[in-house]
């Protein structure tokens, strides 16, 4: 058991860097980037549907889960996403790939816990324009990378047999690169101006679950889920400084380190927006379900005075989500493909960001399979299909599909051997 802890810390903290690579879209340079994560697989799979839970999968959006826990769970979540971008005149396809999560799951005969590590969100993106306008010509290009990751440590227990109640604190850390550069024809150096913000502070999830039957086959199922606003520290770097246009990245002559201090800048407060989830659903044990669930995110709240984009506003965010599962034959002995899980799922989200007055909306369709492995253990396999964006009013109108791969590990801990 202490080796499979050391394993998995290792790889924590070599994913790290891996995780930072999870978007490139040009909306990534809103808020805190692109957020990259809506659960676990089998969530995704169900339209990002979180009221579900059994005993042998991790629901890390929801830390009431971890009371119906029996089995220890190794939980890791991957994805390739293809994305096609298209503006009023051009067009352009591009792959990433990332880690979306991996944990570890523990129940006890009175609670269960856990931790793990969650790439919360990405900023990824590169836009350049020629100015014609001006004499000699102007090239800009935008730029930016990096991420904020979660550090996480769940808690979770049943209670007065019907209802579970959980609570999740996440460490939040993370550093953000925004670039402007500025190249004019025939000068063989431009400048750059470089913001950069190193992230990091806590914030809690709490939750509530209840479950219940009305006969032998039917069960009814409930969720509520709320996270209090959080603030964050940014520490914050400004510099200019002019770099060939022919030189590898990191060849800078120049540098000018803009005193932040003076300006009550050096360090700032970044608000991680309050959420409210509320979820219900229907099902017969270990056959079928089907959920819905709304998400209310008050990011009307969010401001980085550090980093001020003029064409972008924001509002409450909120998210409506459908999802089901159907298993033929949970205990089949004679059918492999009777035991496997279909999931389906629709969500669809007003992001809360206005670009150019024009507000983001996103919408996905999700499909997935539960493979069965030995030991309760299995794979989570499927695909997601979704759109955000348009082409008016100067936008990006982005159409992506993903592959994504959850693997799910159960073993046995803490459990007394009756024989030597």
């Amino acid at each position: 058991m202490i080796r499979n802890i050391v394993f998995l810390l290792m790889l924590l903290e070599s994913t790290v860097v891996f995780s930072q690579s999870g978007t490139a879209s040009p909306y990534s340079f809103s808020g805190l980037g692109d957020i990259n994560f809506r659960g676990t697989q089998v969530n995704r799979f169900m339209g990002d549907l979180d009221v579900y839970n059994d005993s042998i999968h991790v629901n890390l959006n929801n830390p009431g889960a971890y009371g119906d826990l029996k089995l220890t769970t190794y939980s890791l979540g991957l994805n390739y996403r293809s994305t096609k971008m298209t503006s009023s005149t051009d067009s352009n396809q591009i792959a990433t790939s990332s880690l979306d999560y991996i944990s570890v799951a523990i129940p006890t005969n009175k609670f269960g816990f856990g931790f793990g590590i969650i790439p919360y969100s990405s900023v990824g993106y590169q836009l350049s324009n020629i100015d014609n306008s001006v004499s000699p010509t102007l090239l800009n290009r935008y730029q930016g990378e990096g991420g904020v990751n979660k550090v996480f440590m769940s808690f979770g227990f049943r209670s007065f047999n019907y209802f579970t109640f959980g609570a999740t604190l996440n460490y939040d850390f993370g550093e953000l690169k925004y670039k402007t550069l500025k190249f004019v024809d025939g000068v063989e150096l431009g400048t750059i101006l470089e913001n950069k913000s190193n992230i990091s502070g806590f914030d809690i999830k709490l939750s509530a679950n209840v479950d219940f039957s009305f006969n032998e086959k039917l069960t009814m199922r409930g969720m509520i889920s709320y996270a209090p606003d959080a603030k964050l520290t940014s520490n914050n770097t400004r510099i200019f400084y002019t770099q060939s246009t022919n030189s590898q990245e990191g060849n800078y002559s120049d540098i000018e380190e803009i005193d932040l201090d003076s300006r009550g800048l050096a360090k700032t407060k970044v608000n991680l927006a309050s959420s409210l989830s509320i979820g219900t659903g229907i099902g017969q044990e270990r056959k079928w379900f089907l959920g819905t669930q709304y998400t209310l995110i008050k990011t009307s709240g969010f401001k980085n005075n550090f980093i001020e984009i003029p064409n972008i506003s924001y509002s409450d965010a909120s998210k409506i989500s459908v999802g089901a599962f159907y298993i033929p034959s949970y205990a089949s002995l004679t059918s492999y493909f009777k035991r496997i899980v279909y999931r389906i799922g629709f969500r669809y989200e007003n992001t809360g960001i206005s670009v150019n007055n024009f507000g983001l909306k996103e919408t996905g369709v999700t499909f997935g399979l539960g493979l069965p492995l030995a030991n309760y253990s299995n794979v989570n396999i499927g695909m997601e299909y979704g759109s955000r964006g348009t082409t008016t009013a100067d936008l990006i109108k982005e159409k992506y599909w993903s592959i994504r791969v959850g693997f799910s590990l159960n073993d046995r801990w803490f459990v007394k051997r009756k024989y030597n």
